[in-house]
């Protein structure tokens, strides 16, 4: 789905620009900041013992990796098309 994302954004570009636009989008800085954005739900998160009540909210590998598990939530949920559009929405944080 980023992959398509990325094409769809600029369908002239090369493969060599392309690909690190995706990368960016899927681990980079894109979906750590898409997640401090969203703040309201970082409190919601469930950590275990290890991470502490508080330290791991603010871990942007804990944050990329729970926009991605949303991610796929809206997917199951609503199917390709909402997926589509909430990855167009973290593109554009």
């Amino acid at each position: 789905m980023v992959a398509e994302h990325v094409i769809a954004t600029d369908p002239d570009a090369p493969v060599g620009v392309l690909t690190p636009r995706r990368a960016e989008l899927i681990s980079g800085a894109r979906p750590r900041s898409a997640s401090r954005s969203s703040s309201s739900w970082p409190p919601l998160l469930r950590l275990g013992r290890g991470r502490g009540p508080v330290r791991g909210r603010g871990r942007e590998s804990i944050l990329a990796t729970a926009l991605e598990a949303v991610l796929g939530a809206v997917y199951l949920e609503g199917g390709l098309a909402a997926v589509r559009a909430a990855i167009g929405r973290v593109a554009a944080w």
